[in-house]
């Protein structure tokens, strides 16, 4: 192992089958559904009406009973935190945690890390207000017939929302939420670049760390699809097809991946993150390395839809996706035999999830892959992320976890339905969008 080597030394999830690693892996591993109704959510997002229809938008991965001020501090943090702000900066804590840096962090000169050698490099996405923020000053702009005027909802709009609102939806405020609560003085950056936002941001905090600026870098990314404002713009992907007399079964098995039939992607929400340095730094501190970071590579080809415009041309790059493959083979100087497991991005889009098994198919052949979305719903900018967590711990416990569903999965993709051991030292963690960016990883133990 290279002593110039990056390693994870921490990490944190919270998801809608658990907060924290160890839960979240417990349910992975039993197959628990974190998909429900959205009338089951305990944040203040929109709840369906009995009548409400499609009812596929109705159901997600929804994270119940998340108590951000267990994790936030200091807790008057929470009025300019939105819950994506929340959740990055609970899983953030978690890997700080785990990482043995709790008497070392906030940084200070002098102390054991110096802060311009602490980094934040996050993936994020658009966070969006609640449509409450503004109905007072969508009201008093509606003019005698009904229609509105834009100068006077402006207007309004100034004047009711409190002053620091915006701070409460930027992309960027996760990364430096933590970044001022640990005093990282070194680099803090955001890529908002759809699923492939969190591991591109893990890229970009090798990078940081291979350069020398940093010694430590938090690499987490937040998302949503379960979002009130966002869920009135679902048509980037299919809503699926839920059969309401099915009850409660159907929707804890709505979110298939890699199944010929899926009709649709399952939203949902989550964070992850990530706690990164090089091995002489973990050394020094005589802290465990969890994995080594020893391969990875982004690639873009445009996918047909993207090439042509058409809404009936496939979504994703099997081209893209495969390039990266190989690219993080290369990179990590392996061969295809000797990857052990594939934590597969497949979200139940039926041509997304195509592009994906043939990029698969063509160059690394029959091996096991797990799908944790069909467990949580798409994460929105966190799914990147959350499989590396997944990545992450297959290694600690030396096991390649089953997938919910998949029973339903096209038999040409090797999806387990029981846990197995790990028969090898390396995972490799695929992220990729419709329009075709792909971003693989591969962790090794």
């Amino acid at each position: 192992m290279s002593s110039d080597r990056i390693v994870i030394t921490g990490g944190g999830i919270v998801s809608p089958i658990g907060v924290g690693l160890d839960s979240f892996w417990e349910a992975l591993l039993a197959r628990k559904s974190g998909i429900r109704s959205l009338a089951e959510r305990t944040d203040e997002g929109a709840k369906p009406l009995a009548d409400s229809r499609p009812l596929g938008l109705w159901i997600g991965g929804a994270v119940i009973d998340f108590d951000a001020k267990l994790y936030v501090r200091p807790r008057k943090s929470l009025k300019v935190m939105c819950r994506e702000i929340q959740t990055a900066f609970a899983a953030s804590q978690m890997s700080l945690d785990q990482a043995g840096l709790s008497d070392s962090l906030p940084a200070s000169v002098g102390g054991p890390i110096a802060p311009d050698r602490v980094g934040t490099v996050f993936g994020s996405e658009m966070f969006y207000g609640p449509p409450d923020d503004m109905i007072s000053a969508i009201q008093g702009a509606l003019t005698a017939n009904g229609d509105g005027d834009l100068a006077k909802f402006g207007e309004l709009a100034m004047r009711e929302i409190m002053p620091l609102w915006m701070l409460k939806y930027l992309p960027n405020m996760p990364a430096c939420h933590f970044g001022i609560a640990v005093n990282a003085l070194g680099p803090n950056n955001t890529l908002v670049l759809g699923e492939v936002s969190g591991p591109a941001a893990l890229i970009e905090a090798v990078s940081c760390i291979e350069r020398n600026l940093v010694d430590v870098v938090f690499c987490g990314a937040s998302g949503t699809r379960i979002n009130t404002t966002r869920m009135n713009y679902r048509g980037d992907l299919p809503i699926p097809d839920v059969d309401s007399d099915a009850g409660d079964h159907s929707i804890a098995h709505a979110s298939r991946p890699h199944d010929l039939a899926s009709s649709g992607v399952v939203a949902g929400e989550g964070a992850a993150s990530l706690a990164i340095e090089s091995i002489a730094s973990a050394a020094s501190r005589k802290q465990d390395v969890l994995a080594v970071i020893s391969g990875y590579a982004a690639r873009f080809i445009p996918s047909p839809r993207m090439l042509n415009g058409s809404q009936t041309a496939a979504r994703g790059s099997s081209d893209a996706i495969e390039q990266s493959i190989l690219g993080a083979l290369r990179k990590a100087e392996l061969a295809a035999g000797d990857i052990a497991l594939v934590v597969s991005q497949g979200i139940g889009d039926t041509s997304m999830d195509l592009a994906e098994r043939q990029a698969i198919s063509r160059t690394l052949g029959d091996v096991p892959i797990v799908a944790p979305v069909a467990a949580i719903g798409h994460t929105g900018a966190a799914i990147g992320t959350i499989g590396l967590v997944t990545g992450l711990l297959s290694l600690m416990h030396r096991t390649a976890p089953p997938t919910l569903n998949a029973e339903q999965a096209t038999d040409s993709i090797r999806l387990l339905c029981k846990p197995q051991p790990l028969a090898g030292n390396h995972v490799i963690c695929l992220s990729h969008t419709s329009e075709g960016n792909a971003v693989a990883v591969i962790l090794s133990s």
